[in-house]
């Protein structure tokens, strides 16, 4: 059975974006990623890509999940 999903939340962003909407470095971006406090990104070929609803998760980890 599949889950229904949020397309919006599931858009898949670059690392340029990641942080510039949390205000971090990128060697804080992969440095977290290493000692688990970040996810993993996504490998599309040569980059990495996060999904929207992982960024929002860390941004307002209050906001309520989507069905």
């Amino acid at each position: 059975m599949t889950r229904p999903t949020n397309q919006a939340n599931d858009t898949l962003i670059d690392l340029k974006t990641v942080c510039n909407t949390l205000c971090r470095s990128r060697a804080s971006i992969y440095r977290d990623i290493k000692r688990g406090d970040f996810p993993e990104p996504i490998k599309l070929g040569g980059s990495s890509r996060w999904r929207m609803s992982d960024l929002n998760k860390i941004v307002d980890p209050e906001a309520p999940m989507a069905a």
